[in-house]
C-alpha cells in the first residue's frame, strides 16, 4: 500500500466537480490520486453497478493499493450503490474510507454505523489533506476539523471549521484528471471521461441564499461556522482561469453550464465576468435563476457574450404551496414578471422547472399552476416532476407532522431502492383527473396545442383520451424541439467563435 496514494470515487458523474477539488487539494500537497467515475449520469433511469462493474473497482483498488479510499456522496438517491461498494471495499481490504458530500455533511451516521472509518462534514478540501497526513504519518487525527469518527459505540462530531471565507484559496477543480478512470457499461476505461464533453459545468460559488424546504441547501448553509457566509462567490479571474483550462483540456465543448444555484449577482461581479468572458471564452453558456433575482441589465449584458439559456424553478403555481410548504416566497406576479423580463431580454431557451403531485398539493393547488403557466411568457420549456423527499431536508418533518407519512413510511421512502426514488420523481402513476392536468400542463408549452388543451378545461375527465393522446404527441414535439435546441446552441458556438 503506497502511503502517500489516496482513491477519489464519485458516483453516477463523470464531471463530479466535488473530487476534482479534493484532487487540487491532495496534489498540492503531493499526494498522488486516482479518480475513479462510476457510472454515467442519468437522471431519468440511472441503472445500478453491476456485479461486474463492482469487480472492476475491486481490481482497480487491488491494483492502485491506496492509503486511503475517499467517497463522494452527493445523494441519498443512489445510496443503494454507494452501500455496495462500502461493502465490497469492507469484504476486500484494510484500507481506511471517508464520505463527504451534502448527504455525508447531513447524515454522517448512516455512514459510520455501517463500518465507514471516517466522514468529512461541508467543505472537504483542508480536511482531507489532513486526514490523509494523520494516516500517512500514523499521528493523531481526533482534532481535524470538520471530521467525524467512531471510537467503540460513540460517534464523534468535530465542529466545522477551517473554511475559508474566500473560495480562492482552495484553486480551481481538476479539469482533467491525470490518473482517472471511468467505470461504466461493464468497462473500465482509462482517462477522464470529461475530456469528451460537450458541455462543461462550472460553479462560480457555494451556497444559496434561500430557504427552500425540499433542499438541503439551507441546512448545509446552517452548520457553516459563525464569519462563514452561505453564499461565498470566486473572484472572476478564477472561474475564467478554469474555463481557459476547460477549452484546453475539452477540446469538444460547445457551451458551458454554471451550476451555480443562483448566478453570482455582486455588486460589478457580472460586469467584470462580461468583459473576460468575452475575451477569453466566448460560448454559449446557460445559467440558473429565481424569480426575485432576475435583473434585466444584467441579463442583457449577459446575453451579449453568449447566454442563451436561463433555467428557472417556480415549482408550483399555488401561493399556499410556494408559501406554506416550500418556504419561497415569490408571488404569482413575481413569477410571470420574472418570465417577462427574461424574454424581453432576448434570451433565446427559457426553462421553468415546476415540482408536482406531492401529498401537500391538494387538486386545486395543480389547477393554479396549470393557469399559472397559461400566463407565463413564452416561448418556454417545461421540466415537470415531483417531490423527492430528502434526508435532513425542512419538508421531510413538516411531511411527517402532518400525518402524510409515519417516521417508519417516510425512511421507507426516502431509503428506497434507486428505481422507486427515480420513479417517483418523474411521476410515473397515474391518478387520473390529477394526472389530466398534469399532461395538460405539460401541453400548455407548445403554442400550436394551447387552444386545445383550453377547451378541455372545464371537464378534463371528459376528454380522458384526447387528453392522453395529446400528451402523446407534445412528448414527441418535445424530443425534437430538443433536438432544434441543441443545434441552435451549436451554431451559436461556430458564430461567437468566428466573431
Amino acid at each position: 500500500m503506497e502511503t502517500k496514494k489516496v482513491m477519489l470515487i464519485a458516483f453516477y458523474n463523470p464531471k463530479a466537480l466535488g473530487v476534482r477539488y479534493l484532487e487540487t487539494a491532495l496534489r498540492r500537497a503531493e499526494y498522488a490520486v486516482r479518480t475513479v467515475f462510476l457510472k454515467d449520469f442519468n437522471s431519468v433511469r440511472p441503472k445500478k453497478a453491476t456485479a461486474r462493474e463492482l469487480e472492476l473497482l475491486r481490481d482497480d483498488i487491488q491494483r492502485q493499493a491506496p492509503m486511503l479510499i475517499a467517497l463522494s456522496v452527493m445523494s441519498s438517491m443512489y445510496l443503494e450503490v454507494v452501500d455496495e461498494v462500502i461493502d465490497m471495499i469492507r469484504g476486500n481490504f484494510d484500507i481506511p474510507v471517508v464520505c463527504g458530500g451534502a448527504f455525508a455533511t447531513l447524515s454522517p451516521e448512516y455512514f459510520l454505523d455501517r463500518g465507514v472509518q471516517f466522514v468529512i462534514r461541508s467543505d472537504g478540501e483542508r480536511a482531507i489533506v489532513r486526514l490523509a497526513d494523520a494516516l500517512s504519518h500514523r499521528t493523531a487525527y481526533a482534532d481535524i476539523p470538520s471530521l467525524c469518527y467512531k471510537t467503540g459505540e460513540e460517534i464523534h462530531k468535530n465542529a466545522i471549521s477551517d473554511i475559508p471565507q474566500n473560495i480562492d484559496e482552495y484553486g480551481m477543480p481538476t479539469v482533467n484528471c491525470p490518473n482517472s478512470c471511468f467505470i461504466d457499461s461493464d468497462v473500465l476505461t482509462e482517462g477522464d471521461p470529461q475530456r469528451n464533453t460537450l458541455s462543461y459545468e462550472v460553479i462560480a460559488s457555494r451556497g444559496c441564499p434561500f430557504n427552500c424546504s425540499y433542499c438541503s441547501c439551507s441546512n448545509l448553509r446552517r452548520l457553516l461556522p459563525d464569519g462563514v457566509k452561505g453564499v461565498r462567490t470566486r473572484s472572476v479571474q478564477s472561474v475564467i482561469d478554469e474555463l481557459i483550462e476547460a477549452k484546453k483540456h475539452c477540446k469538444k465543448i460547445v457551451f458551458v453550464h454554471f451550476y451555480d444555484e443562483i448566478f453570482p449577482n455582486l455588486p460589478g461581479w457580472a460586469d467584470e465576468f462580461i468583459v473576460q468572458y468575452k475575451k477569453h471564452i466566448n460560448l454559449p453558456f446557460t445559467i440558473w435563476s429565481h424569480p426575485k433575482m432576475v435583473d434585466p441589465d444584467v441579463l442583457k449584458k449577459l446575453v451579449s457574450v453568449g447566454l442563451c439559456e436561463v433555467i428557472m424553478g417556480i415549482q408550483s403555481g399555488s401561493e399556499h404551496i410556494l408559501h406554506d410548504v416550500f418556504h419561497r416566497y415569490e408571488t404569482q406576479e413575481d413569477i410571470v414578471r420574472a418570465t417577462k423580463i427574461i424574454r424581453e431580454s432576448g434570451v433565446f431557451w427559457c426553462s421553468y422547472d415546476f415540482m408536482l403531485g406531492h401529498p401537500f398539493e391538494s387538486l386545486d393547488d395543480l389547477k393554479e399552476s396549470y393557469y399559472l403557466t397559461k400566463r407565463l411568457h413564452g416561448p418556454l420549456e417545461l421540466q415537470l416532476h415531483g417531490l423527492n423527499f430528502l434526508p435532513k431536508t425542512d419538508i421531510v418533518q413538516m411531511a411527517i407532522d402532518a400525518g402524510y407519512y409515519t417516521e417508519e413510511e417516510m425512511d421507507a421512502i426516502m431509503y428506497a431502492p434507486m428505481h422507486e426514488q427515480f420513479d417517483a420523481y418523474w411521476q410515473r402513476q397515474n391518478r387520473q383527473e390529477r394526472d389530466l392536468w398534469y399532461k395538460m400542463i405539460y401541453c400548455l408549452q407548445f403554442a400550436r396545442l394551447r387552444s386545445k388543451v383550453e377547451s378541455f378545461e372545464s371537464d378534463p375527465l371528459k376528454h380522458e383520451a384526447e387528453i392522453r393522446a395529446m400528451y402523446d404527441k407534445a412528448k414527441k414535439m418535445a424530443r425534437l424541439r430538443y433536438l432544434y435546441k441543441k443545434a441552435r446552441i451549436v451554431l451559436k458556438r461556430l458564430k461567437l467563435t468566428v466573431t
